[in-house]
């Protein structure tokens, strides 16, 4: 079969050989194995095709799921704009297989099309394991000539401020060299970023739109200019890249370049690429001399280098099974490049987060991390992630040597400096958001916020950092907030491998919830063997005590080495909640306040713990300390009501009714009632439950009782990381507790508590046997 023959389908070009398809508006890439099956498709226009066929041509020889062909169908369908059930290319055959519906227009090759043949035969082969890329990494540096003289051009200066550099496509048939392709494309931003009259988009807002060919759209979301993609495709021994830019006004291409492989280093590479593309762009071009010195002055073994690229693709995922395969890659690189301080940081990092996202002890992280930062910088001593990665290792240290007790200790102002260094060198997100870790630490919170907004006006399409800063808003006491900053995070990935995990950290259990949980733990049942992820496992633990899984809880809970503070808290205010041990539980919020005085959520705690003991009087004062500006409370009105404060306003006005100001406390319920029936809450489930207290709180005891039923409808739970008290002992509840239709409600919500717990335990019992 001919890949360089070319086909019209429709009003798309089909191009085997770069397997790309495209049209006037777009294009789009499609995996090798794909091409081949619309290829033979292609061949065999008009003719029933049964799955063995393509199955015989395309997977000969290997064993594959069934499914595997759905899903290069369906790839191509999506590609072309296809409709499955109304079709316009591809019509399946039910129990058959496809037929191509579509007319199929052979194309004439341009004259000027050719390949060039390279001999690869005097090129060091390295391992066969680490696969076709190494070839790559070993053999190639582009000499900058057109394949096709037509480009010749296209070769005019550009006119633009701003550009965003995608990932660039995987074209090799094996699809598995994402972390060079992605490696190829962090070095041209990192080379462009030293332009300073160009703007650069940051890797993590331009990653975002992997595989996405809509240029125009692109560019509104970036708000750059141009765009800059390009394939990566081996052939046999030849390497074949291509990249292009695009204009996002009207989605034309302005410049491409096709670049082959000779007998010189990666490094060169990435240069000669870049180089092309500032000679390219009209602005007032500097030679690359004048900018800066590479990246890397010296050769790194193209072996290294491909470890190092495995390494950083790798501990930018986050999770522990992640970070573990990044720590051998590092390891691997450095016994062939000792002195590469890139790998010497990307390693240093790794242990870092490996205290966040594994179970690893803040000493544990610090120590191992350490001879590789004072080696990085040794060998750089100005390079901002080295200087960025200081700040976020002493951040440890301090935590296991002073945890934060004196802000103004040399080891602290040790950290500030860092991370102020690295910003005024590089203003980067990353850097920001590790900042703000500290400062988090040291209760900053005005600064915290503004650097979390710092980082994300950087990377303001950067999931990771959305989610983290929702988590924070939790934390500080604005419920609501978080939960928008949340599922903006959602929107931008919604496939993030610990969604249903992250997101209990912003909201209340659901039946759904708890369901996805149950499905994503037995789907990742690896992590839980040994709680590699310490905050995981914690979470499972207390969704699981929420729905009375007290057998499943004990499961996780023995195989945890490691145990968070907070966690451990939560432990006991649920054992001593079940007992009715409320002063116990008053003495661990009390203790609580004292080590974070200021935090809105730490606070509003205590006040809880204080009215369910019945000092109401203490709840009054720590509600005032959360919020000063309700001690005139005739003056707050229904403007001054919130989504972040609803529930802080309705638990002040039942105290205020406790202490005898029943008036005031009536009016705020009323305003409260209002507010709330305006919808503007971003959580309607607890919504509909709050208006079920305040209604038990006025009297209202059918309209309660109707709020309560409908919020258990839509699958209100008890949440036991955030509380400690069931439905039955729920303090703004009290009024209902003898009304025949409440005890009704209850027996049914422990009811479908009961499904829901044996729902989860026959979804967990397959696991492992530790799950039995």
């Amino acid at each position: 079969m001919e890949h360089s023959q070319r086909y019209q389908l429709g009003s798309w070009v089909i191009c085997p050989q770069s397997n790309t398809i495209t049209n006037k508006a777009d294009t789009h890439s499609i995996e090798n194995k794909s091409m081949q099956v619309l290829l033979f498709l292609i061949l065999h226009s008009g003719e029933q095709v049964t799955k063995g066929q393509i199955f015989e041509h395309v997977w000969k020889d290997s064993f594959v799921a069934d499914d595997i062909l759905s899903v290069a169908v369906s790839k191509i369908r999506k590609a072309l704009g296809d409709n499955a059930r109304s079709p316009t290319f591809i019509k399946t055959l039910p129990g058959v297989g496809y037929t191509l519906i579509a007319k199929v227009k052979k194309l004439d090759k341009p004259e000027q099309e050719r390949s060039k043949k390279i001999d690869f035969s005097s090129i060091y082969k390295p391992n066969i394991t680490i696969g076709i890329i190494t070839l790559l990494l070993i053999a190639t540096s582009l000499t900058m000539y057109f394949i096709n003289t037509n480009e010749d051009s296209l070769v005019n200066r550009i006119n633009i401020n701003s550009i965003a550099v995608l990932p660039f496509d995987d074209l090799s048939s094996t699809q598995d060299n994402q972390h060079f392709t992605d490696g190829l494309s962090d070095a041209i931003i990192n080379q462009l970023s030293q332009i300073k009259q160009l703007k650069v988009s940051s890797r993590y807002s331009s990653f975002t739109f992997r595989g996405k060919y809509n240029a125009t759209e692109i560019g509104q979301s970036l708000k750059v200019d141009a765009l800059l993609d390009g394939s990566v495709q081996t052939m046999g021994e030849q390497v074949r890249i291509n990249v292009r830019i695009f204009s996002t006004k009207d989605g034309q291409q302005l410049w491409s370049k096709t670049f082959d492989s000779e007998n010189e280093d990666i490094f060169t590479l990435q240069d000669n690429i870049s180089d092309a593309i500032q000679e390219t762009i009209q602005l007032d071009y500097v030679a690359k001399n004048s900018i800066g010195s590479p990246t890397q002055t010296k050769k790194i073994n193209p072996q290294a280098y491909e470890w190092y690229l495995m390494g950083q693709y790798h501990w930018r995922q986050r999770n522990p099974i992640s970070l573990s395969k990044a720590v051998t890659y590092f390891e691997h690189s450095l016994a062939l490049e000792p002195e590469y301080a890139d790998a010497h940081i990307g390693l240093a990092i790794t242990y870092g987060n490996l205290h966040h996202y594994a179970n690893w002890s803040e000493k544990k992280s610090f120590d191992k991390s350490l001879p590789h930062l004072e080696k990085a910088l040794a060998l750089k001593p100005n390079s901002p992630i080295t200087l960025a990665t200081q700040g976020m290792l002493l951040t440890l240290k301090a935590g296991y040597e002073t945890g934060f007790a004196d802000a103004d200790s040399a080891l602290i102002q040790q950290a500030h400096q860092a991370f102020l260094s690295s910003l005024a060198l590089d203003d980067n997100a990353t850097t920001h958001r590790w900042y703000s870790l500290l400062l988090e630490k040291l209760g900053n919170e005005s600064q915290v916020i503004q650097h979390m907004n710092n980082a994300i006006k950087l990377n303001p399409l950067s999931a990771p950092l959305k989610r983290s800063l929702s988590k924070y808003l939790h934390s500080i006491g604005k419920p609501d907030s978080a939960q928008r900053m949340y599922q903006r995070a959602l929107i931008l990935e919604p496939n993030h491998l610990s969604h249903v995990v992250d997101s209990t950290h912003v909201f209340r259990n659901t039946r759904q919830s708890i369901t996805a949980m149950a499905e994503w733990h037995s789907a990742n049942a690896d992590i839980f063997t040994n709680c590699s992820s310490v905050e995981y496992c914690e979470q499972l633990v207390l969704a699981y005590l929420s729905i009375g899984a007290t057998d499943v809880a004990n499961n996780i809970l023995a195989n945890m080495r490691a145990r968070h503070g907070h966690f451990v808290n939560s432990l006991n205010l649920i054992k001593f909640g079940s007992k009715g041990e409320e002063q116990s539980i008053l003495s661990i919020k009390e203790r609580s306040a004292l080590r974070r005085p200021n935090n809105r959520r730490v606070l509003f705690d205590l006040a809880v713990a204080q009215f369910r003991t019945e000092k109401f009087k203490q709840a009054k004062t720590s509600l005032l300390q959360l919020k000063p500006e309700w001690h005139s409370p005739t003056s707050v009105e229904l403007d001054d009501i919130n989504a972040d404060s609803y529930v802080t306003l309705v638990l002040y006005a039942v105290t205020l009714s406790k202490l005898g100001e029943k008036e005031i406390a009536d009016n705020l319920l009323h305003s409260l009632q209002t507010f709330l029936k305006q919808k503007t809450v971003f959580d309607k489930i607890q919504a509909e439950f709050t208006l079920a207290e305040i209604n038990a709180q006025l009297g209202n005891v059918p309209q309660s009782l109707l709020h309560l039923a409908t919020a258990l409808e839509m699958g209100w739970l008890e949440t036991y990381d955030r509380e400690w008290w069931s439905l039955q002992s729920n303090h703004l509840l009290r009024p209902l507790l003898e009304e025949p239709e409440f005890k009704l409600l209850l027996k049914q919500h422990r009811e479908k508590l009961n499904e829901l717990r044996a729902q989860v335990i026959r979804k967990l019992s397959t696991i492992s046997s530790s799950m039995e």
